[in-house]
């Protein structure tokens, strides 16, 4: 159950030389922060902010390392066998002049703004931009260039959902297919997802839907069943190299 209107959760601190913060140290951070913000119903907030000093901030803001950051928490979820609520965001911030630790600030949030969840490629490449007057060569001349009118004059495209890779499934015969956070469907037939060579499997055998941030296999009402850890299930969710058995083929649920 999620908290009633919480907005901050756990203040985690770490101390680090400024302009000196890693990739890799945020994602650890992240990950540890999902760990410890596990409660008692096994529920994680789906709001994280990274403060980190001016420096950092600008050079680890770039959206290839928030699209890793995410998926690091998505991946963090399914691990540690928890929930989240909502869509899942994550925020790099300038710190304060007087902070001398990078901060992490987890909560709670109802809804997050239309595009959280998207790289827009107007946020991408404009800043301040600066142009010469041509008709002159004195520096003084240089003007800032009005960013609205410049992107009124765009064309740009549209922002873009981000596909995220999470989890994959494999067969003995290293046949695989990488997925993230749409429904994927696994069967005889051509037109699934992940197409099994098995006249013991149905046309339209399981499906895997995402759900509260985890991956739940479904059986799609198969004749012979579909079983996880040699175990019948009509649901089941999934976690981090479970075997799921369908027709005669046994697949590998593993988290990337």
């Amino acid at each position: 159950m999620k908290p009633a209107n919480a907005i901050i959760g756990r203040l985690t601190n770490f101390f680090q030389r400024r302009g000196e913060v890693e990739p890799n140290e945020l994602i650890k951070a992240l990950e540890r922060e999902v760990a410890k913000q596990k409660n008692k119903e096994s529920l994680v907030p789906n709001s994280y902010t990274i403060y980190l000093c001016e420096e950092d901030c600008h050079r680890l803001s770039a959206a290839r390392l928030i699209k890793a950051l995410h998926e690091a928490v998505e991946r963090k979820v399914i691990r540690e066998e928890c929930f989240m609520d909502g869509t899942l965001s994550i925020k790099i911030k300038k710190m304060t002049a007087e902070e001398n630790s990078i901060v992490i600030v987890s909560g709670y949030v109802e809804e997050v703004a239309q595009d959280e969840n998207t790289i827009n490629l107007e946020n991408e490449v404009l800043s301040q931009t600066l142009i010469q007057d041509e008709d002159s060569t004195d520096e003084d001349k240089t003007i800032v260039a009005d960013k609205v009118k410049i992107i009124s004059t765009m064309r740009t495209a549209s922002p873009r959902k981000v596909e995220y890779n999470l989890a994959c499934l494999t067969d003995y015969k290293t046949a695989e297919i990488v997925f993230g956070e749409r429904q994927i469907y696994i069967g005889r037939k051509e037109t699934n997802d992940f197409v099994l060579d098995d006249v013991s499997a149905s046309r339209i055998h399981a499906y895997i839907a995402y759900e509260r941030h985890r991956h739940i296999l479904y059986d799609a009402g198969s004749l012979n069943g579909t079983f996880v850890n040699k175990k019948p299930v009509s649901r089941r969710e999934l976690k981090d190299g479970d075997k799921i058995l369908i027709g005669r083929t046994t697949l590998t649920y593993k988290v990337l």
